[in-house]
């Protein structure tokens, strides 16, 4: 009974979810002007008027650039952040920590509002280089735990035999830590990659014309012109999210296929 429950509130779960996705969807084939649910006839006519607007295309590129060069930025600071809260004696180690952790505590329309006078003051306003910035702080917090996790559960004797071997600590890093949470390192990655893609409410504060993401048109275009490009627009979101989800999967499923063949030939 409590099995057939669990799967009953699971599968509602999974409807309820999923349910906004799936209409979505649809609606990116209607063929009228306006946001509604095809019933008799499907086309392809908004992917292609998609295609042929040079606004949201390059908007599409754009977002996309700017969801990897966060990645990179956010990657490059949360790999040796992590690394020296775990393994080095750092000075006031737990407000670092709890500081590192406010951009997934404060709401994002306060940091975008917060946003908008500094990068005024910066004279970078308008420039694709405030969004990139903003999304590597809000990305960050999630590459930064996840690699300290891995860093916490990882044998810190395997560097201290490479450094017992001659190797500095920089050697034993590059040479030794890194491939081993190379796994990680990938899954952090594309996370943070899908939570830059599909972040909104910052970008809608500080975007301008010359750094429209897909997220800032779509809001646009949802309060004055509404039209299935939206839909398509979601539709790519939601690609980008499943490819993403797929990714992590298959990344954990072989790094777990490996652990365990490794275990085995230890064994044996």
């Amino acid at each position: 009974m409590k099995t057939k429950i669990a799967g009953l509130i699971l599968f509602l779960y999974i409807l309820i979810i999923s349910a906004p996705s799936i209409i979505s969807a649809c609606v990116a084939f209607s063929p009228d002007s306006f946001l509604t649910i095809p019933t008799n006839h499907w086309t392809l006519k908004w992917f292609i008027e998609f295609l042929n607007q040079n606004r949201w295309t390059d908007a599409l590129l754009r977002t996309i650039l700017m969801g990897l060069t966060s990645t990179f930025s956010a990657l490059t600071i949360g790999i040796p952040l992590a690394y020296a809260m775990t393994r080095l004696d750092v000075p006031f180690k737990k407000i670092i920590h709890g500081v590192l952790l406010l951009p997934i505590v404060i709401p994002p329309i306060i940091l975008g509002m917060g946003a908008m006078p500094m990068f005024y003051i910066m004279r970078m306003n308008g420039t694709p280089l405030q969004i990139i910035l903003m999304h590597t702080l809000l990305v960050l917090p999630i590459i930064y735990l996840i690699l300290k996790v891995k860093f916490e559960n990882m044998d810190i004797q395997i560097e201290e035999a490479a450094r017992g071997l001659g190797a500095t600590l920089f050697q034993s890093i590059l040479l030794i830590t890194i491939p081993l949470i190379k796994p990680s390192i990938a899954i952090s990655g594309v996370a943070a990659f899908v939570i830059s893609i599909n972040e909104s409410m910052v970008a809608i504060f500080i975007a301008g014309p010359a750094n429209e993401t897909i997220s800032t048109i779509s809001w646009s275009q949802l309060k004055h012109a509404p039209t299935p490009l939206i839909a398509v627009a979601s539709l790519i979101h939601l690609a980008i999210i499943t490819i993403g989800g797929i990714s992590i999967y298959f990344i954990m499923l072989i790094t777990n296929t490996k652990n365990k063949n490794n275990k085995t030939q230890r064994n044996e």
